[in-house]
């Protein structure tokens, strides 16, 4: 009987807390909305002649709850920067 009580004080007191507050929007601080709007770069390959660089980019997309990401390619001096 005494676990039972247990239990169901802690069932009652998990339910009872009180609802999460909403985030405050912040310029200088990290908040959800900052997070989802970066941007990861990842896994560079430099081409056989070094004039190329092709990487992945990776962002979330908000509508669909997921990551997504594409391949980008530019020339090795950062110029003519492309989806591929």
């Amino acid at each position: 009987m005494h676990k039972l009580l247990c239990c169901s004080f802690v069932v009652c007191a998990a339910m009872a807390r009180p609802a999460r507050t909403q985030e405050v929007a912040s310029d200088t601080l990290l908040t959800v909305d900052h997070y989802l709007d970066w941007e990861q770069v990842a896994d560079p390959q430099i081409s056989p002649d070094g004039s190329q660089i092709v990487y992945t980019r990776r962002w979330v997309s908000k509508v669909d709850d997921k990551w997504e990401s594409a391949l980008w390619i530019m020339s090795a001096d950062g110029s003519h920067h492309r989806f591929s």
